[in-house]
C-alpha cells in the first residue's frame, strides 16, 4: 500500500512524508487497518452470542485454547498469535529490572492522568470512539479506575506471564477495541474518510508512547526518575504488550528512539483538537485529578489543587497543546519545573542506597492497594474492565448491549 488515502482531518501530511519517508507511508496506511485477528473473532460473536463468545475468550486466557473444544477458527487463530512468544521477548529481564519501580507509585498515578491520558485527548479522531460510546465524560473516574486496574496488573512482577491476570486483561482490552471498532463502523455517524478506521493501528501504536515514553519523561520532570535499566525494561514491557494488543510489527517500537519517532509523527499530523477533546480534559481534571491532588495535600491547600493540575499538564504537554485543550495558563508551571530537578536529585541520591529500594517498593505497593480500594469505593467500581461492568447505564458494545447485539445468537 501507499499513502494514496489520507484521512481528511490529518494535518501536514506532505511534511510528514518529507521528514519520515517510508515510515510516514506505513503510519498513514495504518489508519485504514484495525486488528484482523480480533476483528474476525468479534464478527463471529453474532453467531456465537456475545456472552458465550466472551466466556470462551476468558477460558482460553485462563486455561489455554485447548480448554475450549468448540472454539471457532477465529478464536484459535487469535490465540495462535498470542501464544507464540516473539523471539525478542525476555520476560525474566523485564521482571528483574522493574521490580522496584513501585517506589514511585504516588507520582506515577498523577502522571497517568495528567500526562499519559491527557496527551491522547489532543487528537479529535483518536478521541472520537470515547465520545461516541459515551464512556468518559459521563464517568471519568470509573474509566480511569479501569485503565489503572489493567496497568497495575501488567506491571506486577508476573504480569506478563501467559496465565497471569495481566495477560487476560490485555487480551480483553484488545477484544474490547475490536467490539468498539465493529460497532462504530456500522454507525452512519462514523466518518471514516475523515478519521480512518476506529481505533486504527496508527493510533493504537501511539498508546505505547502514552504508557512508556511519556511516563518515563514525565517522571523525570516531577523528580521521580527511574534508573536506566528500569527505563529499558519499561520499553521492553510495552513492546510485548503492543504485540499482545495486536499492533503490527512495522509500527511496534523497539525502544526509546522508535517511540520518539512515533510521537513526533503523531504530534505533527494529529487532527485538530475539538470541543469534545476539551470536555475530556475538563472531565478528568474535575472528577479525578483534582480530587487526587487533594488527597496528597493538607485541606487548607485544597483550593490550589486545580492550579497544580493545570501546571503539571502544561509542563507535561507543552504550551501549544495545553492552549488547544483550553488548560489555563498559570505561573505555577515555573515552580513545578524548578521543583522537579531538586526532588529528582534527592531521589537519585536515595536510589544509590540500594538497600532502600525493596522497602520503598513495598511501601509503594501498599499505597497502591489502598488507593485502588479507595477509588473503587468512591466511584462504586467493582469490575475490572468495561466488558464486565454492570448494565443499566448507557449501552456499550463491550457488554453486548448495543442496539442489535443484545441476545444475538445462542447465549
Amino acid at each position: 500500500m501507499s499513502s494514496a488515502r489520507v484521512p481528511t482531518t490529518l494535518r501536514r501530511h506532505d511534511e510528514a512524508l518529507a521528514r519520515f519517508g517510508g515510515f510516514a507511508t506505513s503510519y498513514v496506511d495504518a489508519m485504514w487497518v484495525g486488528d484482523p485477528l480480533a476483528d474476525a473473532f468479534v464478527a463471529d460473536l453474532a453467531a456465537l452470542g456475545h456472552g458465550r463468545g466472551m466466556r470462551m475468550l476468558r477460558r482460553a486466557c485462563q486455561s489455554g485454547i485447548e480448554a475450549v473444544p468448540d472454539a471457532p477458527d477465529s478464536l484459535r487463530a487469535l490465540f495462535a498469535q498470542l501464544d507464540a512468544d516473539p523471539p525478542w521477548l525476555d520476560r525474566t529481564t523485564i521482571t528483574h529490572d522493574s521490580r522496584y519501580v513501585a517506589r514511585y507509585t504516588r507520582q506515577a498515578g498523577i502522571v497517568l492522568g495528567a500526562a499519559s491520558l491527557v496527551s491522547g485527548y489532543a487528537n479529535s479522531a483518536a478521541s472520537r470512539p470515547l465520545e461516541m460510546t459515551g464512556r468518559y465524560v459521563e464517568n471519568a473516574g470509573a474509566r480511569t479506575v479501569e485503565v489503572a486496574s489493567w496497568l497495575q496488573a501488567v506491571n506486577e512482577p508476573d504480569g506478563l506471564d501467559r496465565f497471569s491476570p495481566g495477560f487476560e486483561l490485555t487480551v480483553r482490552v484488545r477484544v474490547i477495541h475490536a467490539l468498539v471498532r465493529a460497532d462504530l463502523r456500522r454507525r452512519p455517524d462514523w466518518d471514516e474518510s475523515a478519521w480512518g478506521v476506529p481505533i486504527c493501528q496508527a493510533y493504537l501504536a501511539y498508546t505505547l508512547v502514552e504508557f512508556a515514553l511519556i511516563p518515563v519523561r514525565s517522571m523525570r520532570q516531577v523528580g521521580a526518575p527511574y534508573l536506566p535499566h528500569e527505563e529499558a525494561a519499561s520499553y521492553a514491557r510495552w513492546r510485548y504488550l503492543g504485540h499482545l494488543l495486536g499492533i503490527d510489527e512495522a509500527l511496534l517500537p523497539r525502544g526509546a528512539a522508535e517511540q520518539e519517532r512515533l510521537e513526533s509523527i503523531y504530534l505533527l499530523t494529529r487532527p485538530p483538537v475539538d470541543d469534545y477533546c476539551r470536555a475530556l480534559v475538563a472531565s478528568i481534571n474535575t472528577d479525578f485529578l483534582v480530587p487526587e491532588i487533594e488527597q496528597l495535600v493538607p485541606s487548607p491547600l485544597h483550593r490550589w489543587a486545580p492550579t497544580v493540575v493545570q501546571a503539571m499538564e502544561r509542563l507535561f504537554l507543552g504550551d501549544e497543546i495545553a492552549d488547544e485543550l483550553a488548560i489555563p495558563r498559570t505561573r505555577l508551571v515555573a515552580v513545578v519545573r524548578r521543583l522537579g530537578p531538586a526532588l529528582g536529585l534527592g531521589n537519585a541520591l536515595l536510589d544509590r542506597a540500594v538497600f532502600t529500594l525493596p522497602w520503598r517498593a513495598r511501601r509503594g505497593r501498599r499505597y497502591q492497594e489502598q488507593q485502588d480500594a479507595r477509588l473503587r469505593r468512591d466511584w462504586g467500581v467493582q469490575h475490572d474492565l468495561v466488558d464486565a461492568s454492570p448494565g443499566g447505564g448507557r449501552p456499550h458494545p463491550a457488554r453486548g448491549d448495543v442496539d442489535g447485539q443484545v441476545g444475538s445468537g445462542p447465549g
